[in-house]
Order: C-alpha cells, then sequence, then structure tokens
C-alpha cells in the first residue's frame, strides 16, 4: 500500500474514533435544576467529550430570545426530556427543542411584573427549576408555575400560575404595603426544589431592603410556608437575640440572597448565602449578622441551625453571591460532610455543614481599623482560611492590587485588603472582584472544587482578569489556575469524561474554554462574540452529549444579549 495513503487511513481511522459515536439506542440526560443537583455540584454524569475529543467541538445550534435590556444574559439552562427551559433578563420563560433549538413555547412575563424600570426594576434573571412536569420561575417578586408541556400557568397556583410570594411575606409587618417592589424586593436566581416545596431568597441590586426574605413555598398552591429574615428587624424574627446586638446604630439594611440555596436532604438541612450589608455603616456598628454569612435552616420549619460569617461589618460590598456547594471528602482519614462558598473578598472557605465549623482553621486575623470617617467603627479582625498544613489558603484572587499602571497610580495609595474606606484608595479585591456569583463546581472523580473568580482591583484604572482554579479541598492547595483576560464571572461544569467548561465575560469577545479537569490543560476554546455572564450547563439527547451557555454581555454586563448556543462533536 502506498505509504502517503496508509498514513490518510490512519488519520481518517483515529479521527473517526473521536467523532461522537451514532447512538444505538436513543439516551437523555437531563439538567433539571439550576446548578445541576441538590447540592450544586455541576458535575455531569457524561463522558463522550473528553480531553482527546474535545477539540472537534462545535456549534450545533443556537437560539436568540431577542430580549435585549441593557444587562447581561444570565440564565443558566434546564434540561428535561430534550426540551430546554431558559429565560430572558426580565423573566419569560422560552422552551425550546434541546436537540435542534427551535421554539416550542413562550410565557411572557412582562406585563404580569408590574414594574419596570421607572419602577425600580433592574431586569436580571438566572433560570428556572423543574418539578413533576412543572417548571417554576422567580421574576420580579412573584413566582410563576407553568406546565413544561405547554407554558401554560398551573391551576390552583396562586392567581393564575403567579404567586406574589413577597408581598404576603411583607404584609405580615408592614400590612399597609401594597407592592413588593415599592420596599426594594425581587428575585434574581433561580429557586430550589425538593419533595414538592420551592426554596428561593430575595434581594434587590444594591439597594436598601430590611433583610432578605428566605421563602419555602407549597408547590402546587403557592402558598407560603414559612419564612427567615436574614437581617431580624425586631423581636418577632428569628434570630434577633442573636443577630440584633450585632447591629448597633438602628441601620439593619441589605442582607439579599442573590442565588440559589442547597439542600442536604439526609440532614434535613438548607443552606443559604447572604449578600453583604447596606445603607450608613456609621449606623450599624458590631458584625452585622447574618450579612455575608452561611446560614443553615431546617427544611420543614425554617429554623437556625448555624450560621458562619465571612466578612465582619462589610463596607467592600463583598457579597456572597453564589450558592454553596455540598460535597463529601475525607480529612485526616476520617469522613467530612463538606460545604464550599467562594465571596468577592477573594477567599474560599469550608465547612462542616453538620455544624457550620471550619473544615481546616479559619483564623481571626487583625486588620487596619484606622479611618477617618467620623462615626465609624471597623471591625477589628477577619476570618482568613488557612490549608490543613496551617499557611493562608492562596486566594481565588489576588487580595492586594497587582500591575496598576503607572499613570493610575500616581498620587493613590495601595492599600492592604479589609482597610477602612477612603480617598484615593487602590484596593483588591474591588467592588466587582473576587468569587461573584458564578457558582463553584466538584468532580467526584478528581476531588477537586473548580472555581472562577475575577481580578479588577477598585480604582486601578486596568481591566479584569479572569482567575480559574482548581483548588484541593482535602489539604486547601491551589492544584491548577488559568488566567485570562476578562471577567471571571460565570460557574463552570466539569464533567465524568474529565472536561471542565467555563467562559468570560468581556467587552469584545466572550471565550468559552475547556480545560483538563485534573491537570488545567487548555483543550479548546470558542469565541461567542460577546460576553459570557453565565454557567453552563451539559445534557445528553438521543444519546449525544451537549454543552450549551448563555452568551450577551459585555463592559460587566452593560450591554445586552440573548444567545444561547450549544455545542456538540460531528457525528459520524
Amino acid at each position: 500500500m502506498n505509504l502517503t495513503r496508509a498514513c490518510a487511513l490512519s488519520s481518517l481511522t483515529i479521527a473517526s474514533a473521536l467523532l461522537a459515536p451514532t447512538p444505538s439506542v436513543a439516551q437523555n440526560v437531563d439538567w433539571p435544576l439550576h446548578n445541576l443537583d441538590l447540592a450544586g455540584s455541576r458535575f455531569a454524569q457524561t463522558d463522550q467529550i473528553t480531553p482527546e475529543n474535545v477539540h472537534l467541538l462545535t456549534p450545533r445550534w443556537l437560539f436568540q430570545h431577542g430580549v435585549i435590556d441593557g444587562v447581561s444574559n444570565q440564565t443558566t439552562p434546564l434540561v428535561i426530556d430534550g426540551i430546554m427551559y431558559v429565560t430572558d433578563s426580565r423573566g419569560s420563560v422560552y422552551a425550546v427543542d434541546a436537540l435542534d433549538g427551535h421554539l416550542l413555547w413562550l410565557y411572557d412575563v412582562t406585563e404580569l411584573l408590574g414594574g419596570g424600570r421607572q419602577q425600580g426594576y433592574v431586569f436580571r434573571h438566572r433560570g428556572v427549576t423543574y418539578e413533576d412536569g412543572v417548571v417554576y420561575s422567580a421574576a420580579g417578586s412573584f413566582m410563576f408555575a407553568l406546565d413544561a408541556k405547554t407554558g401554560e400557568p398551573l391551576e390552583g397556583f396562586g392567581d393564575g400560575g403567579q404567586a406574589s410570594v413577597i408581598l404576603d411575606v411583607l404584609k405580615q409587618q408592614y400590612p399597609d404595603v401594597e407592592t413588593a417592589i415599592s420596599m426594594g424586593y425581587w428575585f434574581t436566581t433561580a429557586p430550589q426544589m425538593h419533595n414538592g416545596v420551592l426554596y428561593v431568597g430575595s434581594t434587590r441590586s444594591e439597594s436598601r431592603i430590611p433583610g432578605g426574605h428566605v421563602l419555602a413555598i407549597d408547590g402546587k398552591t403557592g402558598e407560603v410556608l414559612w419564612h427567615f429574615n436574614t437581617v431580624p428587624q425586631s423581636e418577632a424574627d428569628q434570630g434577633w437575640d442573636i443577630a440584633g446586638p450585632t447591629w448597633n446604630g438602628g441601620g439593619r439594611e441589605g442582607g439579599g440572597i442573590w442565588e440559589t440555596p442547597s439542600i442536604d436532604a439526609d440532614l434535613n438541612m438548607m443552606y443559604v448565602a447572604v449578600g453583604n450589608p447596606f445603607g450608613d455603616s456609621t449606623l450599624r456598628e458590631g458584625l452585622n449578622l447574618f450579612s455575608d454569612s452561611i446560614v443553615a435552616l431546617s427544611l420543614d420549619t425554617g429554623q437556625l441551625q448555624w450560621y458562619y460569617q465571612l466578612v465582619h461589618h462589610d463596607v467592600w460590598d463583598y457579597d456572597n453571591g453564589s450558592q454553596p456547594i455540598l460535597f463529601d471528602m475525607e480529612v485526616d482519614g476520617e469522613p467530612v460532610k463538606a460545604l464550599a462558598q467562594a465571596n468577592k473578598n477573594g477567599w474560599m472557605y469550608i465547612l462542616n455543614r453538620e455544624t457550620g465549623d471550619p473544615v481546616h482553621p479559619i483564623i481571626e486575623t487583625p486588620v487596619s481599623t484606622e479611618t477617618d470617617r467620623e462615626g465609624e467603627v471597623p471591625y477589628p479582625t477577619q476570618p482568613i482560611p488557612h490549608k490543613a498544613n496551617g499557611e493562608v489558603m492562596e486566594p481565588v484572587s489576588p487580595v492586594f492590587p497587582t500591575d496598576i499602571p503607572a499613570e493610575h497610580a500616581a498620587g493613590k495609595m495601595l492599600v492592604a485588603q479589609f482597610t477602612p474606606l477612603g480617598q484615593d484608595q487602590i484596593f483588591a479585591p474591588g467592588m466587582g472582584g473576587g468569587a461573584s456569583y458564578g457558582p463553584i463546581a466538584y468532580s467526584e472523580d478528581t476531588g477537586l472544587l473548580y472555581i472562577n473568580a475575577i481580578d479588577q482591583p477598585f480604582n486601578s484604572g486596568r481591566g479584569p482578569k479572569g482567575y480559574f482554579s482548581a483548588y484541593d479541598p482535602t489539604t486547601g492547595e491551589l492544584v491548577w489556575r488559568q488566567i485570562f483576560e476578562g471577567y471571571g464571572q460565570a460557574g463552570a461544569v466539569v464533567t465524568k469524561g474529565g472536561v471542565v467548561f467555563v467562559g468570560t465575560g468581556s467587552n469584545t469577545a466572550g471565550y468559552f474554554f475547556a480545560y483538563d479537569a485534573m491537570t488545567g490543560e487548555e483543550l479548546w476554546r470558542y469565541n461567542t462574540g460577546s460576553g459570557i455572564f453565565a454557567s453552563p450547563a451539559v445534557y445528553m439527547v438521543d444519546g449525544q452529549e451537549f454543552v450549551t451557555v448563555a452568551s450577551g454581555g459585555g463592559s460587566r454586563g452593560r450591554r445586552g444579549g440573548d444567545l444561547i448556543l450549544s455545542f456538540a462533536l460531528p457525528t459520524q
């Protein structure tokens, strides 16, 4: 045989082996909850796409919903039985065929929200949840329940499939309130779903609210079963005896919930990541509990089980913006039910989710308290995570300003983290930095946590960098890291095939990356044409594996976008 032809045939054989196999039996693998499962693992049990063939990945289809409201496209697609469910920035729900992307139905909530930009809504929406043939969407300040096949509102749920759940709670304390938006409340996140009950938290973008409400809602009726206020306002609120004395001066605002809670059904507990306090910091001397905390609540009653605060007396906008991730591991030969949370302060915290105790040392470390602001009383220590060996853990993004342009550094001060705010400071992480709302992913195979974060020091005069890192939670060691231009603001997904996918936001391009889950080697990238501020999902339809992600946004999302992309390997 001609040698050239033999080599060509050999190459063809190898290439063919890398293609997606032709399925002999139809097989679907769903993505049924916002971050895949109750634990928020984002670990897809699919293995067609591997480090060896991921370079062949190409777009299979795209869908555009056509709504651009000036914020980034942040939805995480759900896929059940070959149907994909996505939302636009307002919270309208779209059902599309997950195999080819054609629209099946649309439920438009625009007219139902009862508010727009002039009324205070800054539309932002991150997806839906599903159970037993019903799709649930928390949009505006309402909960919607829709038939998954038709998009028709669920009979008996609230008023025509729309339940005013936040308003129902607020009226218990503020009987004269007419709308939830008038007090600054809405939803940004997808609800969690378990055994017929919806669990969701409320917030408002950078505004004053008298505490973020965690709600448990009956999935059939829309009735609120219980609620928990993250910033107790009076003795009538649970946790007042703990949190009340930590707000000295009268201000009790903030504590919104930006993302989906996690659930451990065996422990009968749910875990909520609470955002930062708000308002005049001179009117809230103290720790300001339960802001910037992980709060564990009973699934049945909402009773407080434990809490852990990650930032004391926050004046830097260091939210907990992502869903806590639950996983099991061993430490010194002993099993540990663990929880990990990455904060906008640049640190990752690993806790025992049964007790709330740190798995590795978290040391209250003295910080600067010198301030020129009259009436400000900074907190003297902050909790800093350490590795199992006692060394300080490598942060998920720099916690001291680096790479500052000389012309911008002139006349300004580079200050250490947790320095009280002052004039002409440059500090890191900036208010838009650290680990934002992108969730952590965890692989049962590698045993690693995958975290995307932003490095953009405040007042630095330079663009952002994405820090995408893999950590070994058993030791707290950084295993590998990739640094790229643009905002590392979206979460990742890791697969049984050993590939981890993550996107980056940018003013010029939104690259979608694939890395080797064990080594961090870059294997593939695709320019989506606009920033990626959404977390991807992985699914299978008719035996073929797809990776899907929403794209749209730049300049941290001030330009909107409306694109959903699905990628797959070529078929034989």
